[in-house]
């Protein structure tokens, strides 16, 4: 097949990341897929995204309109100039099949490919499948879910993992954080808090709170990445024991560090902290798209690699339980780590790709 391949990742960094390891493997494997190119399409507002600062292939950039508010009714016009933009420009760069990473910014490119009957294929990341999957599934050639869907959704495709990006996978796969950790020795457990890219007030909150429990203060230690826009806020509340950052871009050394991730339950977070080996405490965003994190929070720990806490509150009752629970029980993380890892797929984008072009391989 000649033409080229374009990869449509342009809403949140749960999108975004995911779509840069598909690029990887193709942009390092292109011939051997049947394309001549590689592209990403991505929102403008991406630009300063790290994974999109040095990319592996060149990312056409698109400023397609949010559908929502008081823009719904005069949307398909806001709509149109930016679609026949993106139609002269795939034309002309000979796009043969489109892969969706879903979200909103994905709908030019998924319209392209339906319109112009080139092969489209799409990339679900969570437990409850986004609007994008259940209303272009039937136009999709085939799907590649990252973890099984809730029970009422019946969905065809095949449950893989969720790609993740070269610069974070480890260099060896192992639970080595947790092996070290044994009864009766004063070790300490590094516990590392996850807001996302925007940060989570209610995380840092609950954290900083659970830390007034000498308890836990005597035998954890905290790591917040607090987000950018939190970070003062949080710098400023905290008593100076824990360690306070506002972003990383190479999340490699942070989950090499730690014994414990605390989180929410997206999908690419999920999927890192299942190749490092880590137990997770999960505190699904609440107000997510579909409840799609509780979901996804659920399956982790029905497979027993977290425990989740469900609550809209920075009450740390919850989070204390768990952890002077797991004080004395080492064995205890070793095990989820064990069973982490075990969920994990490091080669997820690889055989993405695979499947989607196998006939091509």
């Amino acid at each position: 097949m000649s033409g080229s391949v374009l990869i449509a990742a342009g809403g949140t960094g749960g999108h975004i990341s995911p779509g840069v390891a598909l690029a990887e493997v193709l942009a390092e494997k292109i011939s051997n897929f049947g394309f001549e190119a590689v592209y990403l399409h991505s929102l403008v507002r991406n630009k300063d995204n790290p994974d999109l600062l040095n990319p592996p292939c060149t990312v056409l950039w698109h400023n397609v309109p949010q559908l929502g508010g008081l823009k719904t009714i005069i949307y398909p016009f806001l709509f149109l100039f930016p679609f026949i933009k993106t139609i002269l420009l795939f034309h002309k760069l000979k796009v043969r099949a489109v892969i969706g990473m879903g979200g909103y910014s994905s709908l030019p490119s998924i319209l392209y490919a339906i319109l112009f009957r080139k092969q489209l294929y799409l990339c679900e990341q969570n437990c409850v499948p986004g609007k994008i999957t259940r209303i272009f599934a039937k136009f999709s050639k085939k799907i590649a879910f990252s973890f099984p869907l809730t029970e009422e959704y019946s969905i065809s495709g095949k449950t893989i993992g969720n790609p993740i990006r070269k610069r974070v996978i480890p260099e060896t796969l192992n639970i080595r954080q947790n092996e070290n950790l044994h009864e009766g020795k004063k070790n300490t457990v590094n516990v590392l808090v996850l807001g996302g890219s925007q940060g989570a007030r209610q995380l840092n909150q609950m954290i900083l709170k659970t830390m007034e429990n000498p308890e836990i203060a005597s035998k954890y230690k905290f790591r917040l990445l607090t987000g950018t826009s939190l970070y003062e806020e949080t710098k400023n509340k905290s008593d100076g024991n824990a360690e306070i950052i506002s972003y990383a871009n190479d999340m490699k050394p942070n989950y090499e560090w730690a014994n414990i991730v605390v989180a929410r339950s997206g999908a690419g977070v999920l999927a890192e902290c299942l190749v490092f080996g880590l137990p997770m405490i999960l505190i699904p965003y609440p107000y997510a798209a579909d409840n799609h994190q509780k979901e996804n929070a659920n399956y982790i720990e029905s497979q027993g690699a977290a425990v989740s806490i469900h609550s809209t509150s920075d009450d740390p009752t919850r989070l204390v339980q768990i952890l002077l629970g797991w004080k004395d029980h080492s064995e205890i993380l070793r095990e989820m780590g064990h069973t982490s890892l075990s969920l994990s797929n490091v080669n997820a984008a690889y055989q993405t790709v695979s499947y989607f072009f196998s006939d091509k391989v």
